[in-house]
């Protein structure tokens, strides 16, 4: 059974005991026992209290006239601060001048009220979140250059979601690369990705002899330091190990270790985030033409895990024409499109959709995907208007609806 400590201000008229709290707030403390082992921790005991990893932690406002009180405590709590309230004595009215205070200090917060169901809903909405708890998401290089709105404060990622980023040397992928050599199993493993594909157009064999070494180079550095999802900066393998990392990434993503292009630390968590939510790979990629009267977006990259493919062609970069990459065909049907962003990852987009169709443009990245979205006039509200960046997330079905009770649990601000 999960713990769920609840951190809980009363005022000075209330009797601050456990059973006393308890008695008081009966229905609900009743409802949260049914399914956790709660623990009352008073402001006192802050400075004793160390929760463990895998535990849930809330505020509990039991009653009005405690705002100064966590107002005091504030530096002493755990974030993103999120407040339990059965609306009791004025605690509804104290939790929402808590929250505003909270937001003008520039961080997320989010208030639990309502039925019993509905709090109980929501706490397994935040017992998701729970599951990012304690990954390693490793950056290899640097953020490419391109990427001017894309960057993540560590700290407050760690805070806010509890994943740890790390930085790594490109220069390591590159000596790994180079003391790859070409083994019986590498050439097994070239030869069944060329036999299961479509066709294969630019690239020789020798193309994706290299790619394979890549893709073990960055495989071994991923096992060492135990990363749960890598983003590369991939341009700048490229003049030095003479090939692309495209297919590691697809090969890296099919075989779950979450993998990004162009250090993009927002889209690598997006991507964790939803692979560790919903159970289903990721497709990052570029916004690459917007229909704003139809509300349909072409998306292109040129890397995609080759187990969400339909069937797939083996091309050449685009960007570069060179190396080796994927150009996927892509079932049709219901998908989600995704990002989140900001410094502390405490904004979204989330818009569920139909994949349409897949095309074939040669002034685009190889993967290339029509998508109509399912709300009319979000490709000029938010597209040209209120965008995250330029990288968004596909993923295969509907799960807007799941990840935007995340967002609301966690106070994270969805973008229309």
């Amino acid at each position: 059974m999960t713990t769920l400590n609840l951190i809980t201000f009363a005022s000075v008229f209330q009797e601050k005991t456990q059973e006393a709290i308890r008695q008081a707030h009966s229905e609900l403390f009743d409802a949260l026992s049914a399914h956790y082992d709660v623990k009352v921790i008073f402001e006192e005991e802050l400075s004793t209290f160390r929760p463990q990893p895998r535990e849930m932690t809330l505020l509990f406002i039991a009653t009005g006239g405690t705002e100064g009180m966590v107002v005091r405590r504030y530096k002493e709590l755990a974030h993103p601060l999120i407040f339990l309230t059965d609306g009791k004595a004025n605690s509804l009215a104290a939790s929402m001048e808590l929250c505003c205070w909270v937001r003008q200090q520039g961080e997320t917060c989010a208030i639990l009220h309502g039925s019993m169901e509905v709090i109980l809903a929501k706490l397994r909405v935040l017992e998701e979140r729970k599951k990012l708890s304690g990954l390693r998401i490793g950056l290899i290089g640097e953020p490419s250059d391109w990427l001017v709105s894309s960057g993540v404060s560590y700290a407050r990622a760690r805070e806010v979601w509890g994943v740890e980023y790390v930085n790594l040397d490109l220069q390591q992928v590159v000596q790994y690369f180079e003391e790859e050599t070409v083994t019986d199993d590498l050439l097994a493993a070239v030869d069944a990705f060329l036999q299961r594909a479509q066709s294969c157009r630019e690239p020789h064999r020798e193309d994706v002899i290299k790619a394979m070494r890549l893709y073990r180079a960055l495989k071994r550095v991923a096992q060492q330091r135990h990363l749960d999802a890598l983003t590369v900066q991939c341009f700048a393998l490229i003049p030095a190990t003479h090939t692309t990392g495209c297919l590691a990434l697809a090969l890296l993503n099919d075989e779950g270790i979450v993998a990004g292009c162009e250090g993009d630390l927002q889209s690598i968590f997006t991507m964790l985030l939803c692979k560790r939510l919903t159970g289903q790979d990721t497709f990052m990629a570029n916004p690459a033409f917007l229909d704003t009267e139809r509300d349909e977006v072409l998306f292109a990259h040129c890397t995609i895990g080759l187990n969400q493919c339909r069937n797939y062609v083996v091309r050449s970069h685009f960007e570069s024409q060179s190396g080796v990459a994927i150009q996927g065909i892509l079932p049709t049907g219901a998908v989600t499109v995704v990002k989140f962003g900001g410094r502390a990852l405490d904004e979204a987009f989330i818009c569920d959709g139909e994949l349409l169709d897949n095309q074939d443009d040669e002034r685009k990245c190889r993967t290339q995907i029509r998508i109509r979205l399912n709300r009319k006039g979000v490709c000029e509200q938010y597209f040209l208007s209120n965008n995250i960046g330029n990288h968004h997330i596909i993923l295969f079905g509907h799960h807007a609806q799941q990840l935007q009770e995340l967002c609301q649990s966690m106070g994270v601000r969805v973008r229309e």
